[in-house]
């Protein structure tokens, strides 16, 4: 008795690959920003814990989180992080 052949589908196969590719390419993106943002995250923290008045506390706000380090053309400050809820 010979097992009857099955209909191949080799879209799936080739979806499957190509879906693969898309989260390891995302993942990949991803890993690159991610320890710049938790240095980021973590020099503000740092920053708002050493600020002893409420002068202290506006500078730091509309001051960088790591000068020159940043390459984007969008301002990203400490009090942008504080008010996005990321500190």
């Amino acid at each position: 008795m010979n097992a009857l052949p099955r209909k191949s589908r080799p879209w799936i196969g080739q979806l499957i690959n190509v879906l693969v590719a898309i989260i390891v390419f995302l993942w990949f993106i991803q890993m690159r920003r991610a320890p710049m943002q938790l240095m980021e995250r973590r020099a503000c923290e740092r920053f708002y814990e050493d600020a002893r008045t409420a002068a202290e506390t506006l500078a730091i706000d509309a001051s960088p989180p790591i000068r020159s380090q940043r390459t984007d053309t969008l301002t990203l400050t400490c009090g942008a992080l504080r008010k996005a809820g990321r500190l």
